[in-house]
């Protein structure tokens, strides 16, 4: 709870600062002398507060704000709540002893403790008194139940969405959330005349395969997904839906996961990008650490509709319809690669072994000489960056607590490393050899330069793009340096 004293030394230092400069807001007659007052319409205060109704936030800023007015002259304007520790008292007499004010803009700010709980209530009694001892009362009601943060996506639609014209239907997915109170969904998609309001309440809500019907003839529309609370702060995310044939998609994305949640909830690297070898023709290399793991492919990376290829039972052949397709299960554990035909169906699946030379033996006990002066070291690959836990910034240096990473006892291209995470934190990293110096000598891995960090380069690439973590919890990175992929997934 604030004290007095802290109160106090709010409200004069902007007072006392801007003495002058307050004048230019008042109205002021010349006082006389002596300590008469004489009556000129000899009548109480008139007290107009800008609201009845303060809600904040605990820990926030609020302000109380009014005018107060009196023809014969004001003499005081009292605050006081006896929970807040507030007995503030703003003597005009004192504080301009040659002038008498006739009106005064009222701007207090008081912040709210931090322990303050939704269900208090504070009310807090202003005073304003006249020269001839007339008092006007008024009560604005402090409540700590106010909401000043915006709803969250935690499904957020694709970017970009594709219908196909042999069924043009867009079911759509999303799922978002609120600190206090959800208030309203809207899906908006104008050219179709589309304005589907939902009303929501409660902390989360999934709009789950809500379809809309699409014209039948090949065009682009504009969507806009808006979601509000009870204090109607809002968030708003834009897609684009083309309707069209099945076209040749630029990027596809191997998702080994079954719930499309699981699509948004890492930090990056869910789904995997995939090779696009020729038209219609797409190749997928994944390593399988769980025999039985089910896969499928999206061209959009946050749902698997409305489209996603999997294996229709009927034909054998792989399905556009998300509907329909079943996951292509991959028995082994090991390197897998499919191939498939987005117009025929047809795929294939084989294993193979990567190509790649490894690394040997990373656990710290094969040693190298870089021959920089340095002298022989342990052989060991890290995170380089910013926003790892327990890890200084951007070192390299072992010694130094740099987050070294663990090899896969099964898998000698696989490195891996748990990590707790906090909701919010900026992360940004560079795969690097260990180095002593906090130096970079090769191997080192970066990015593609893709806004989501696709796929990693050998000592080359672009640096990572930053990206935010989505919730508080413990975090799986992981890094395969002969697929080039990476990242940063939650345990469950």
């Amino acid at each position: 709870m604030r004290t007095y004293m802290n109160k106090n030394k709010n409200f004069f230092r902007p007072l006392l600062a801007g003495l002058f400069g307050l004048l230019a807001g008042v109205s002021m007659t010349s006082c006389s002398s002596d300590d008469d007052y004489p009556a000129v319409d000899d009548q109480a205060p008139v007290l107009q507060l800008t609201t009845a109704h303060i809600q904040t936030e605990p820990g926030r800023q609020f302000t109380i704000e009014g005018i107060a007015k009196d023809a014969d002259g004001l003499k005081s304007i009292t605050l006081k709540n006896e929970g807040m520790n507030l007995d503030k008292t703003i003597d005009f007499l004192t504080y301009y002893p040659d002038t008498l004010l006739t009106d005064y803009h009222l701007s207090y700010h008081y912040t709210a403790g931090s322990e303050w709980k939704d269900a208090d209530q504070y009310p807090v009694t202003v005073t304003v008194e006249d020269v001839r001892g007339h008092q006007t009362e008024q009560t604005v009601l402090v409540t700590p139940d106010g909401d000043f943060t915006a709803p969250t996506f935690t499904q957020t639609p694709s970017k970009e969405l594709t219908v196909l014209l042999q069924n043009p239907n867009l079911s759509l997915t999303t799922a978002v959330a609120d600190n206090k109170n959800l208030s309203y969904l809207v899906v908006s998609i104008p050219d179709l005349n589309v304005y589907d309001s939902l009303s929501i309440s409660g902390t989360s809500y999934i709009l789950y395969n809500k379809v809309y019907e699409m014209p039948e003839k090949e065009a682009t529309y504009n969507m806009t997904v808006t979601v509000g609370d009870k204090f109607n702060n809002r968030t708003s995310t834009a897609s684009t839906i083309t309707v069209s044939d099945l076209p040749d998609f630029d990027k596809m994305y191997l998702a080994d996961v079954d719930d499309a949640a699981d699509l948004t909830n890492d930090v990056y690297g869910v789904p995997m990008l995939i090779d696009h070898t020729g038209k219609y023709q797409y190749r997928a290399l994944y390593y399988n650490k769980t025999a039985g793991t089910g896969v499928r492919f999206i061209p959009q990376k946050t749902d698997f509709q409305p489209i996603c290829f999997g294996v229709d039972p009927t034909t054998g052949l792989l399905t556009s319809n998300p509907n329909v397709g079943q996951p292509i299960k991959l028995n082994n554990v090991g390197y897998y690669e499919i191939d498939f035909n987005t117009v025929s169906g047809e795929y294939d699946v084989k294993s193979y072994t990567p190509t790649t030379k490894s690394l040997c033996m990373l656990d710290g006990s094969q040693k190298i000489d870089y021959k920089d002066g340095s002298g022989e070291q342990a052989y060991e690959i890290v995170l380089a960056g910013s926003g790892l836990p327990g890890a200084p910034s951007w070192t390299t240096n072992p010694n130094n607590n740099a987050f070294v990473l663990y090899q896969d006892k099964n898998n000698p291209f696989r490195l891996y490393r748990e990590m707790t995470l906090t909701k919010g934190t900026k992360i940004s990293f560079t795969i690097s050899v260990a180095h002593i110096w906090g130096w970079w000598p090769e191997p080192y891995w970066r990015f593609d330069g893709s806004d989501e960090n696709e796929a990693n380069k050998a000592n080359g690439g672009d640096n990572m793009k930053e990206m935010t973590v989505p919730a508080d919890g413990k975090y799986l990175f992981e890094f395969d340096y002969a697929l080039l992929r990476s990242r940063i997934i939650p345990v469950k």
